[in-house]
Parts: C-alpha cells; sequence; structure tokens
C-alpha cells in the first residue's frame, strides 16, 4: 500500500511539473522560462525538480509527449470505428492532427523542439522525438490497412506506402503551421485533403 501511495504521489508530481512548466512556456516562451520558475510554481525546490527531469529539455519533451499521446488516442478512437469511405475517415484524422497539436504546447515549443532534433540528430531529446512521429506514421499505415480490408481502398495497393505517404504530408502542413505566427489549423486541414485528393483517386482507379 505504501509503495502504492508513494509510486502515485510521484506520479502527481511529475504531472503537476509537466502543466506548470506547459503553462510557462507558453506565457513567457521557451528561453525565457528557468528551472527554477517551473520548480515554484509547481511548489517545489529546484532539486526536487532534478529528481524527476534532467533539464528544461526533457520538459519540452515531455510536454509534447503529453500532447502527442491525446493525439494518439484520439486517432485510435476515430479509427476503431467502422469507416467505409476513405477520404471522410482521413479527414477525420486530419482534423485531430491539427485541432489537438497546441492545445496544451505552442507554435514556440514545437519549433524549439524540431530545432534540437536538427542541430542533433543523435541526442537523446532528437531519438525520442522521432519516436513519436513513427509511432504516428505506424498508426496511419494500420490505419490503411483496416481500410483496405473494408474494401475501400484497392487490393493491390501498397497501404504502409500509402500511409507514409499521406503522413509525409501531414508532417510538410504541420511544419508549416509551426513556421506560422497565427495561420488557421482549419486552412492547414484544408490543404492536406485538397493535396491528398490525386492520391486517393489513383486508390480507387488502379485496375486489379
Amino acid at each position: 500500500m505504501a509503495t502504492g501511495l508513494r509510486q502515485r504521489k510521484k506520479a502527481e508530481t511529475r504531472e503537476k511539473i509537466i502543466s506548470c512548466a506547459i503553462q510557462l512556456f507558453k506565457e513567457h516562451g521557451y528561453e525565457a522560462s528557468r528551472i527554477e520558475d517551473i520548480a515554484e510554481a509547481a511548489n517545489l525546490s529546484a532539486a526536487t525538480f532534478y529528481n524527476y527531469f534532467g533539464s528544461k529539455a526533457d520538459m519540452l519533451l515531455a510536454s509534447i509527449l503529453t500532447e502527442t499521446e491525446m493525439i494518439i488516442e484520439a486517432v485510435d478512437a476515430c479509427i476503431s470505428r467502422p469507416h467505409t469511405d476513405l477520404e471522410t475517415a482521413f479527414s477525420e484524422i486530419v482534423t485531430i492532427y491539427f485541432t489537438k497539436s497546441f492545445q496544451l504546447t505552442s507554435r514556440e515549443m514545437w519549433r524549439e523542439a524540431l530545432a534540437r532534433t536538427m542541430l542533433d540528430p543523435e541526442a537523446e531529446f532528437s531519438c525520442r522525438y522521432t519516436e513519436i512521429d513513427q509511432r504516428l506514421r505506424i498508426q496511419l499505415r494500420r490505419f490503411m490497412n483496416d481500410m483496405q480490408e473494408r474494401g475501400a481502398i484497392l487490393p493491390d495497393v501498397n497501404c504502409s506506402a500509402l500511409g507514409d505517404l499521406l503522413f509525409n504530408n501531414v508532417n510538410i502542413n504541420f511544419i508549416e503551421i509551426m513556421r506560422s505566427k497565427d495561420r488557421p489549423s482549419g486552412e492547414a486541414c484544408q490543404k492536406v485533403m485538397s493535396e491528398s485528393a490525386p492520391v486517393f483517386e489513383l486508390c480507387k482507379k488502379i485496375s486489379v
């Protein structure tokens, strides 16, 4: 019982630190937010903070991972429904990508994270960031395979390649959103769907 209570308290403290860090990053920016500020906001000492996170970059990654888990969960719920129309289902997924992103985090935080992966691609931070992308990519591949089994995609289409192609397009538009200060997410969703439309047509017209 005591061990379970300790673990629960540690998990609650960790979540509180992440929540405070996200708020400070959004209010003051990533660079201006100090570890001491995050610890103070969470009613902890800086020494206690380091029991949970090794650096401010770790906090940034934890913030992004928290938001990404929400996205993955929402997409899983979408995929589990019995869709029959590929474009309609994909549109729902794209909407989740762009509406649930930046709910907890900010565009600046994502820009900072992406910049870190470019500057030091072999660092642990970069590897963990890449893992996020891979999980989302695999999820979209699985969705395409499911839709093929339901007859929405012709049987000779390589669904893993199709999922990768569509995911890469989502990623490019996500980066454009990150770069923009106030570009509406809805506009990015429309652009993804417009650019994906020819691919969906080919999936329907390829001879078998």
